[in-house]
């Protein structure tokens, strides 16, 4: 009888730990994540990527200025916030600054705008410490900016 008693929790055991497992590798739950709550910015497909590499170009410019700190060489600095300033708002595609919301405008050009102020003040009277709080300015920017918005293309 015992053997019986036993071998029965033995098959529930096992049944059990089958489901188990099933569930928690083959049968994920699923996930709905709360509705997005940023300010969506319809445009072209076109505009859209080249925001997107407008972005990419200044988190690879953050990451070189960054470089630039950390080795103490204001030439870095300075060349590379030179190529995401203010000379880059003359590359903009036609018609896509008057699709744009006056804050993300003001958001972009702000940006562009640290990034001049950094080479300036990496040419003029470097200091790595006002750096640094140019460059926290300008990921401020960043942050609140991906919060606030999210870029869709039109069909």
């Amino acid at each position: 009888m015992k053997k019986r008693l036993m071998l029965i929790m033995l098959m529930i055991s096992i049944i059990l730990n089958v489901v188990l497992v099933y569930k928690f590798f083959y049968q994920g739950e699923k996930v709905t994540v709360k509705k997005d709550s940023r300010s969506e910015i319809k445009m072209t497909k076109e505009n859209r990527e080249f925001v997107m590499a407008e972005m990419r170009g200044f988190l690879e410019s953050v990451q070189k200025i960054n470089e630039g700190i950390i080795k103490n060489d204001p030439n870095i600095i300075v060349n590379v916030s030179q190529q995401s300033g203010t000379c880059k708002v003359n590359a903009v595609p036609q018609g896509l600054v008057r699709s744009l919301p006056y804050e993300f405008k003001q958001m972009g050009f702000q940006t562009h705008e640290l990034f001049d102020v950094m080479s300036k003040m990496a040419k003029e009277k470097y200091d790595r410490q006002q750096i640094q709080v140019k460059m926290n300015e300008l990921l401020n920017n960043c942050v609140a900016c991906h919060k606030t918005y999210k870029i869709t293309a039109e069909p």
